[in-house]
């Protein structure tokens, strides 16, 4: 399988993500060749760490995902991704 990379999702900062419900999870932060950060909460932010597998669509401003907000929870896109580095440090 190829790896999608989110320039062919055409991911931008500021982008609105909504779940697999169409229920509104939160706004693109940041995003790399892997993962795509979202903020969400309205008092309290926080992120979710959401692979690219798990994007299904994006136009119009909108970043449309493959799996609900309850998924998200249990599946851990909660917590931040592991980072390999080589010897010097730098990302892998």
């Amino acid at each position: 399988m190829d790896t999608l990379t989110h320039e062919q999702f055409h991911i931008q900062v500021g982008d609105e993500v909504v779940d697999a419900s169409d229920k509104k999870v939160g706004t693109v932060t940041a995003f790399d060749t892997r993962v795509v950060t979202v903020e969400h909460g309205l008092i309290r932010k926080d992120n979710y760490f959401v692979p690219l597998q798990a994007v299904n669509a994006c136009n119009d401003g909108k970043v449309y995902l493959n799996v609900s907000k309850d998924d998200m929870d249990a599946q851990g896109y909660d917590v931040p991704p592991v980072v390999t580095t080589d010897a010097d440090g730098a990302p892998l």
